[in-house]
């Protein structure tokens, strides 16, 4: 089980498994050169295999090790983007105004933003024994 947490992919597809809901999302999987997905991006929109979404939105890596995740926000809200990481000293995010564009540099999962009205949200992992 450990290694399959390890994907936010498996991850999403055991929770759907499990008919637990999930924000919806897609999978921009580039590790295959030979397999690319097809992408679009937009000044306040991607798409990804026929799937748009509007800023904003989510951007995580598929490695849940990886925790670098990314806010893209539209144009007409100031546009930028907040990126988020593990946690340094006090902060744990910071407001880029100049990223406006997409990481195209590895595997992500885009999902609709849930907003939370300025409340940080974080859970690690749901089991029946740790949350």
């Amino acid at each position: 089980m450990q290694h399959d947490i390890q994907s936010r992919v498996r991850v999403y597809k055991l929770l759907e498994e499990c008919q637990i809901d999930v924000p919806r999302y897609a999978v921009c999987d580039r590790s295959d050169p030979n397999n690319m997905p097809d992408f679009k991006e937009h000044e306040d929109q991607i798409e990804i295999n026929g799937m748009t979404f509007i800023k904003p939105f989510v951007e995580k890596p598929v490695s849940a090790e990886d925790h670098n995740i990314c806010i893209y926000f539209p144009t007409a809200a100031g546009g930028g983007c907040q990126k988020l990481f593990r946690k340094i000293g006090n902060k744990s995010s910071k407001y880029c105004k100049d990223v406006n564009s997409v990481r195209t540099d590895g595997s992500y999962i885009y999902e609709d933003f849930q907003p939370t009205d300025g409340t940080d949200v974080k859970i690690y992992t749901v089991g029946p024994e740790y949350a």
